[in-house]
């Protein structure tokens, strides 16, 4: 009933999911072949896809129409991705942060300001990324991602990550820095123990390429904070 209901009233939907997911920009003779619990089937002329849910629905019709509806509401406001990245960025505090020592990858975070299209992070040079990011300052990457708990599917967080060059800024300039960690970061007690420490340093974070990924289907590249293309990257999925 739900696919027979979906072929002949909601034809605009199906229209929509196989130019997000399948990559078609203009598809004919689109129609749902099949739906379960984990997604639904689409094919048109041009191509066929699968496309799963964004959580599993439940197995009755208004479980399917709840679904379907989320997965819809998802994709339709593509306008305003480059704004939702920026939320989504604005939503954290601290940053993951990969960089390379030695030619082994080495991971960690540090609390974060951005100015502008930058990041500033304040770390101590006893921390194994201060030498990585000494001796390969243009092979840095940086992460966003959702927190597990918020997440609708655990292999559809959202997330941004970047490609990213540091740069040592002068100490002279650090306490001005550091009042600005202070103004955002109002009840951490540890920066005035920081200010008072001499192997402290403020790195800025230029973010180079990147991908801001919303869920399955949903990646868009960046320049930075700067969305290059709001149609989005085209499905590279492929169902066995």
């Amino acid at each position: 009933m739900a696919i027979e209901h979906m072929n002949s009233s909601h034809k605009d939907v199906l229209v929509a999911f196989c130019k997000k997911f399948a990559g078609v920009d203009n598809p004919t003779n689109v129609r749902l072949d099949d739906i379960n619990e984990d997604g639904v089937s689409i094919s048109c002329d041009e191509n066929s896809t699968f496309i799963p849910f964004l959580k599993k629905a439940e197995l009755n019709n208004n479980g399917f129409k709840n679904t379907i509806i989320e997965l819809y509401e998802s994709i339709k406001d593509e306008n305003g991705v480059e704004k939702s990245l920026l939320d989504f960025i604005n939503g954290f505090k601290t940053l993951i942060i990969s960089s390379i020592k030695d030619g082994f990858a080495n991971s960690s975070y540090a609390p974060f300001i951005r100015q502008d299209d930058n990041f500033y992070i304040c770390i101590s040079s006893v921390a194994a990324h201060y030498e990585a990011i000494r001796q390969n300052p243009d092979k840095i990457s940086i992460l966003f991602i959702q927190n597990e708990n918020e997440a609708k599917s655990l292999f559809a967080r959202v997330r941004a990550s970047f490609n990213a060059v540091c740069e040592f800024v002068d100490d002279s300039l650090k306490d001005s820095y550091l009042d600005i960690f202070e103004a955002n970061f109002k009840n951490e007690s540890a920066l005035k123990f920081i200010r008072d420490m001499k192997d402290f340093h403020i790195v800025k974070i230029s973010p180079k390429n990147g991908r801001f990924v919303k869920g399955f289907g949903s990646a868009y590249d960046t320049n930075g904070l700067k969305i290059i293309n709001a149609n989005r990257v085209n499905n590279p999925h492929e169902k066995r």
